[in-house]
């Protein structure tokens, strides 16, 4: 039996535990049923997925976004994504979807020791210079998006970031401020596995 994992956040792989039926497990026509089998199908987070699929419209128009929320797919700009998305969900007590994206920044960057450290200490932990600059206005996007200014992206451009670069991670940390309010309210991290970094 697995245990509810609720304050701490890790690298290790947890799974998440809907509290509501998934949509295929609803008095649904088969129709229905297939229809969002097959928009599905095996994507990760499945579970996750099916409950939103409840509202079937609502899943699919989301879906739209979340694909079109990335602006480049090279390692550098998905540890940028990843960093932001990870910080949204440290600040929002997402430990579940903090998992996730701890891991895929992990991974991008090369830097598990840096992901680590984020998760045990959060926000303020000690930071290189550009991943400081990411965490800052992921930080912003997430507690206060009205008052994000102009100069708040001066910290990312005397990085080196392109505005293409600021306005990835921008919206990956927007869409997990929504995300991670949707994975609490729906369900909750349960278990965990080791995730060994791969060579």
């Amino acid at each position: 039996m697995t245990e509810a994992i609720r304050e701490t956040f890790t690298l290790n792989i947890l799974e998440w535990q809907p509290w509501l039926e998934k949509a295929i497990d609803t008095d649904i026509s088969e129709e229905q049923r297939q229809r969002i089998v097959d928009a599905i199908g095996t994507a990760p987070n499945s579970d996750y997925i099916q409950v939103l699929a409840n509202d079937f419209g609502a899943w699919k128009t989301r879906n739209v976004v979340h694909r079109h929320v990335f602006a480049d797919d090279s390692a550098a700009a998905s540890a940028r994504r990843e960093l932001a998305a990870t910080t949204a969900s440290r600040i929002n007590g997402c430990v579940f979807c903090a998992s996730v994206h701890a891991r895929m920044y992990a991974a991008a960057a090369k830097r598990r020791d840096l992901a680590q450290r984020f998760l045990d200490e959060g926000i303020t932990a000690d930071l290189p210079q550009p991943e400081r600059a990411v965490v800052d206005l992921a930080t912003k996007v997430t507690r206060d998006p009205e008052s994000l200014e102009p100069g708040d992206l001066d910290p990312l451009r005397h990085q080196g970031f392109t505005d293409l670069d600021i306005l990835d991670a921008i919206n990956y940390a927007a869409f997990f401020a929504n995300a991670n309010r949707l994975m609490l309210s729906l369900g909750g991290p349960v278990g965990a596995q080791e995730w060994l970094e791969q060579p």
